[in-house]
């Protein structure tokens, strides 16, 4: 709970004592006390978490019961950091054919590679005097179930150089090889020769789908967290969720399969402390769905939860964990089946993700939240003695709250303290034995101040340290639910006395 809304009635301390009434009265009109309604405000659970999700979000289910969701960063790893399929080569022809090593895994078995885009720029010089007639083939390119096929003319003493878009060619390199060949004809004297310069260049080619068995592979996902923010003022105490769990989540559209294994699966405390997590399912992989050759361009999403029935999420969750961090390997066709028909896109992808929810359904044993504000007040109150406020709470949610205030100095010396001791200034509500609230509670609390003490504060304090410890119904042996509509009405009036 925020502890700004828990201290609304101290702060419209500063609303009174700024009241301009005390100037305006005079013997005549003079009472020997005055009363005030200060304050009258309602505010439901999602005012009083909206504070705790800065690196999250509050999510409802259909019953209105309120969830915490953090999230990680993701990763996601695409086509062309698993596969090069077109190789980005460039080599001189040193005779009229040849097979062509194609550079890509032994293991990798193509069946063929369509081009997105990319250059095959090729040229070819000579001197022999009079003009050649060049034609350059590459059988196991094919466009339209046409041959890569082109002639050109090549002057004598100038090369020729030529760019051809490899844009809907397809490749199928046989035995790990593709074969390049050309023929030269001298034109005017209509005899074949050996061209002395012919060089092929690929130039930035780029793929957009391509089939087969395309081997195995490891691919690292870096360490990725989750922050949470809800342990942000935490000093003491515990907090026990009921429901915790963590969700990954991973979404494929590679056409083959992947094995993913996390090295890392831990929760950090605020103090530090590292606590793996998890079972051995996590450490010795877990395989994602993949689309099949029918399913082209789908993605394919898996949902692996853990939850406390699987792990020991709930020790954890009981802890006050600031993150939680994971890595991960990714292996790709992990049992080297190469009966499976494997695709790749250009757009394939694999994305992993997790997220850690929190539903509000626990229990709290002297949770302590603490926080520091400025204080001053620069009006001057002559006319005021004593005074005593009178704070009213109505409250729904199931928690008894403990209040202290601290007024300190500017180097954080305690001057007074705004109660002593600290009390209990919202009861619980009343639940049923499933956690659920079925009669709010009302409480009165009277705080009175002297004017000693509060002309010591006004004079030294520059701080105010706030202190709340929360129990949960039955305190905190009962775990509770918070829903929506959960709310608290906190009344504030004061009584003071007006000096002559």
């Amino acid at each position: 709970m925020n502890i700004r809304y828990i201290l609304l009635f101290f702060t419209v301390v500063t609303v009174f004592f700024a009241c301009k009434k005390f100037e305006n009265i005079n013997t005549e009109e003079w009472q020997p006390e005055v009363a005030f309604t200060l304050f009258n405000s309602t505010v439901n659970t999602l005012d009083l978490f909206e504070n705790y999700v800065n690196s999250g979000e509050l999510l409802l289910d259909e019953h209105q019961q309120i969830t915490l969701v953090y999230r990680g960063g993701g990763y996601a790893l695409e086509s062309q950091d698993v596969l090069d399929l077109i190789p980005d080569v460039n080599f001189p022809m040193i005779d009229t054919v040849m097979h062509l090593p194609y550079p890509i895994p032994e293991e990798i078995q193509i069946d063929f590679i369509r081009a997105k885009s990319g250059i095959m720029r090729i040229t070819a010089g000579h001197n022999f005097g009079e003009n050649v007639e060049f034609t350059f083939n590459v059988p196991d390119a094919t466009l339209n179930g046409e041959e890569f096929n082109k002639t050109v003319i090549v002057p004598a003493l100038f090369p020729s150089v030529v760019d051809y878009d490899l844009a809907n060619y397809l490749l199928t390199p046989e035995s790990d090889s593709m074969i390049f060949r050309y023929t030269a004809r001298l034109v005017d004297s209509d005899s074949l020769v050996k061209m002395p310069v012919v060089v092929v260049d690929f130039q930035d080619p780029v793929y957009s789908y391509a089939q087969g068995f395309l081997g195995t592979g490891t691919f690292y996902v870096p360490i990725d967290s989750i922050q949470m923010d809800f342990y942000e003022y935490f000093s003491t105490g515990e907090v026990f969720f009921e429901e915790p769990q963590m969700t990954i989540t991973a979404r494929n559209s590679f056409g083959f399969p992947m094995r993913t294994s996390f090295n890392v699966l831990n929760a950090i405390t605020i103090d530090g402390e590292v606590i793996p997590f998890g079972n051995d399912v996590f450490t010795q992989g877990i395989d994602f769905n993949y689309p099949s050759i029918n399913e082209v361009g789908e993605s394919k999403e898996t949902v692996i939860t853990i939850t406390r029935d699987n792990s020991n999420i709930e020790n954890i969750i009981g802890q006050p964990i600031i993150y939680f961090e994971y890595d991960a390997e990714v292996n790709s066709n992990p049992d080297n089946d190469t009966t499976i028909t494997s695709f790749v896109t250009d757009t394939s992808n694999f994305y992993l993700d997790a997220e850690v929810q929190l539903p509000l359904y626990g229990r709290v044993d002297g949770f302590a939240v603490t926080d520091t504000f400025e204080f001053s007040l620069d009006e001057t109150f002559d006319n005021v003695g004593d005074v005593e406020f009178k704070l009213v709470t109505v409250n729904e949610f199931p928690a008894d709250v403990e209040l202290q205030v601290l007024f300190a100095d500017a180097n954080y010396n305690i001057v007074d303290r705004m109660i002593d001791p600290a009390e209990q200034l919202f009861a619980s509500s009343e639940v049923n034995d499933v956690g659920e609230i079925i009669e709010p509670a009302r409480q009165e609390t009277f705080i009175p101040v002297t004017r000693s003490r509060f002309n010591n504060i006004l004079e030294n304090a520059r701080y105010m340290f706030v202190q709340v410890r929360i129990w949960s119904f039955d305190g905190g042996d009962t775990s509770v639910r918070i829903f929506q509509d959960t709310k608290v009405t906190v009344k504030l009036g004061v009584r003071g006395t007006v000096m002559p």
